[in-house]
């Protein structure tokens, strides 16, 4: 398994470790990630892992469909073991594939889109009255790529910067810098 899948796999796992504990009187809560409820959080995570699980069998993507969940634990069991069956297989972290940012291998897409559980992570434990805890090794990879990107990011799910401390945690600054703040 590449280093990019092994983060990829780590941020899936931290996301269903908050997924796991939601209640269910939960799910309708805003989240940080704006106009979006924790179910809203959760769909995108579940149409993300659908179609990454696609593209590591050769389908080429355009972007994640955002599904209607009726059962938010055991949906998103099946779509996080499907798409970990799929990344399982070192061919398929080879396979170039049409995806959002054109053709790429998958496990460069994968090394893109970690950040993408990593935050909405937050994002589900803060809708969700949970602890945040976030991988540091993750949050520090995740800043800095955000960083670099700038203001590519900006637009619908990423805000302006919020200022935050120079000494702050790396992952207050991940966040900060994806236009969210803790509570």
């Amino acid at each position: 398994m590449s280093a990019n899948t092994r983060n990829y796999v780590k941020a899936i796992y931290g996301f269903d470790a908050v997924v796991q504990r939601v209640e269910p009187s939960r799910w309708e809560t805003p989240s940080p990630c704006e106009g979006w409820s924790a179910l809203d959080v959760l769909a995108h995570n579940i149409g993300m892992c659908r179609m990454i699980a696609g593209i590591a069998r050769g389908i080429s993507a355009s972007g994640a469909e955002h599904p209607v969940v009726l059962h938010p634990q055991h949906e998103w069991v099946d779509a996080r073991d499907d798409v970990l069956e799929a990344l399982d297989h070192p061919e398929a972290l080879q396979v170039e594939v049409g995806t959002p940012w054109g053709r790429l291998e998958v496990d460069r897409f994968v090394g893109i889109v970690v950040v993408d559980p990593l935050l909405h992570t937050f994002d589900l434990a803060e809708a969700s009255g949970q602890l945040v805890i976030l991988d540091e090794d993750l949050a520090s990879a995740g800043y800095k790529q955000l960083e670099k990107a700038g203001d590519m990011i900006r637009g619908e799910r990423f805000g302006p910067a919020v200022p935050v401390a120079s000494d702050a945690s790396v992952t207050d600054k991940l966040i900060a810098i994806a236009g969210r703040t803790a509570t």
